[in-house]
């Protein structure tokens, strides 16, 4: 295959083209304005004008392809002889770029491998807090959060920055749960405060019923013992004139023996009975 480039001097193939370039004007003034297609002259000017102009429009084209020919006929040659090397030259390249993309995709499956790894240690060695932080105290929690405070995120490579923002949320956590705590205690203080009052004021109120209890106790059976004592005086040492006396409620059935109702004195209060 020839692969020479034609000759560059392109003034005679534009001879014939500059012919028609130079007709152009006289064209243009004769039949640049349509004429009156309602006259004999002005319709025969037009049929001249579209067979003159028809003839200069198509030998231009063919000079065209003429003096075109040798030339796309290189640019063929060019194209082809350019694809012919690409193929060649991919032959050298293809085995190249095939083995950069088996070693990346192998360096790629390898990092990710990294990456899940350096992930696990994030969730056991950082994130894991959150779960130490569940039922803790106060205290505890601050200790906690003193130590998280210390965690190394140095050695996190690839997800530094997720180790970094895991650290920040573990804190903010213990924090949240801290702070929580602290309410949660608070309330439980004050609570028990009011229950021990409460309880303090229900034994109060217990004792001082019992008190009262036991107080009345011992004024009834006070009473019980002045109550005997009274009636022990009465019956044994007061004179008979001062103890109760009965009277007999049998009636009299008019006999002239029988006497009025009678009277006895008996123990009792040293009053009598009518």
């Amino acid at each position: 295959m020839t692969n020479a480039a034609p000759k560059t001097d392109y003034k005679g193939e534009l001879v014939k083209l500059d012919a028609v370039e130079q007709a152009l004007a006289g064209l243009r003034e004769k039949y640049g304005t349509v004429p009156d297609m309602q006259t004999k002259e002005g319709y025969d000017l037009c049929k001249k004008g579209i067979k003159e102009l028809t003839t200069y429009r198509t030998s231009t084209d063919k000079l065209r392809k003429e003096i075109t020919k040798q030339h796309r006929d290189f640019i063929d040659r060019v194209n082809q002889y350019g694809k012919d090397l690409i193929e060649k030259l991919e032959a050298i390249e293809k085995p190249l770029k095939d083995a950069k993309q088996h070693e990346d995709e192998r360096a790629e499956r390898e990092k990710q491998q990294r990456i899940a790894k350096l992930r696990e240690r994030i969730q056991v060695e950082i994130l894991s807090y959150k779960d130490t932080a569940v039922g803790l105290d106060s205290n505890a929690l601050a200790e906690l959060h003193d130590d998280a405070v210390n965690i190394n995120t140095d050695g996190f490579f690839d997800v530094a920055k997720e180790a970094e923002d895991a650290k920040a949320d573990v804190l903010q956590h213990i924090s949240d749960m801290h702070a929580h705590a602290l309410e949660k205690e608070r309330l439980a203080t004050e609570q028990a405060e009011v229950e021990a009052e409460r309880r303090r004021l229900r034994e109060e109120n217990e004792k001082r019923e019992a008190e009262q209890k036991e107080l009345e106790e011992l004024r009834r059976f006070k009473a019980e013992q002045e109550a005997k004592v009274s009636v022990h005086s009465t019956t044994f040492c007061h004179p008979a004139e001062n103890r109760p006396t009965v009277t007999s409620h049998f009636p009299t059935r008019g006999y002239p023996h029988e006497k009025a109702p009678h009277t006895r004195t008996v123990a009792g209060s040293g009053q009598s009975a009518a």
